[in-house]
């Protein structure tokens, strides 16, 4: 298995892969990285450190020799061969935020698979590395690596983040692609009543009138997701919409609790990457009077209104 799971922040990617996928399974079979800008080749699979061995002799000079410090892959890969009836899993988070061609280097090759007969899910082709092949019983005295079946990589995308580092068509082909619905997650089961969903308290909006509106986070962030993707409003379009765990609430903590999450959190982000994103004059996100984000901040905290009324009529 080789996919990756893309959607907007938020959306519980990451969940999703550790409560369908990886649930039950030990931690020793899961391995887990996070892909950023200076993660590196060697990063992943390892490289040549020194290493200091003092002397056993009083006064004498100590010694420095180099070891192959294995990385994450190697790791998980070594894992896999110690027993190929057993799953191992390779996590890597936030895949776009690191440059995957320069992270993978010549493991690229290994991402082709057989897909029928008796090698089905080994690599097509191998790479020539020792430094990986050396601890690996199974190669033998080989140093030609070859992934087996039962090694999977499983990686988590964010929509927003695509533009860090771009992946090029060849190596997202090697990958199958699920996308992760921004759409809330049930908490009770289907058809009960009343019904609940994961991570949602109410919070408390000033909609112009003279008393604050109440309003779950469920639908607050579901109508900010319709202002920003629909053409009829910001049409920003879904890479810029937000998932249900945006903001990991605490449901036993207090109003203001929440009201800080969402002005410290949320209110950054629609000032950033959707206010400032908008290319539309005639629709705002937020009142016409807030002409900064110190004013947005200071006005919320007031809870003064400081959505516009275009955002408000959908609320």
């Amino acid at each position: 298995m080789q996919k990756i799971y893309f959607g907007a922040p938020g959306t519980g990617k990451s969940y999703k892969i550790d409560t369908t996928i990886v649930n039950g399974i030990n931690d020793d079979r899961v391995f887990r990285v996070t892909f950023y800008p200076d993660f590196s080749y060697n990063d992943f699979i390892g490289q040549l450190l020194p290493k200091v061995i003092p002397s056993t002799i009083p006064g004498g000079s100590s010694t420095i020799t180099y070891d192959f410090q294995k990385g994450v892959f190697t790791k998980a890969l070594e894992k896999a061969y110690e027993n190929t009836s057993n799953d191992v899993f390779l996590i890597i988070e936030e895949m776009s935020r690191g440059d995957c061609a320069a992270i993978f280097g010549d493991i690229f090759q290994l991402l082709d698979r057989e897909k029928s007969g008796v090698n089905k899910g080994y690599s097509r082709y191998f790479i020539d590395n020792e430094l990986i092949a050396k601890d690996i019983i199974a190669f033998g005295s080989s140093s030609k690596v070859k992934l087996p079946p039962n090694f999977h990589i499983l990686g988590t995308v964010n929509t927003s983040d695509q533009n860090v580092f771009v992946m090029d068509t060849a190596f997202k082909r090697r990958f199958e692609w699920e996308y992760v619905s921004p759409a809330p997650i049930l908490a009770s089961a289907p058809g009960s009543t009343p019904v609940k969903y994961k991570n949602n308290v109410p919070l408390s909006i000033n909609d112009g009138t003279s008393t604050l509106k109440t309003i779950e986070w469920i639908d607050l962030y579901q109508k900010l997701n319709k202002f920003i993707a629909d053409d009829t409003y910001l049409g920003l379009g879904e890479d810029k919409q937000l998932g249900p765990f945006f903001i990991d609430f605490d449901s036993s903590a207090s109003p203001d609790d929440h009201k800080n999450q969402i002005k410290n959190k949320l209110l950054n982000y629609l000032w950033n990457d959707i206010h400032k994103a908008s290319f539309k004059s005639d629709v705002k996100l937020f009142n016409d009077n807030i002409g900064t984000f110190a004013e947005l901040y200071s006005s919320f905290e007031a809870d003064k209104q400081v959505f516009s009324t275009d955002f408000i009529k959908i609320l």
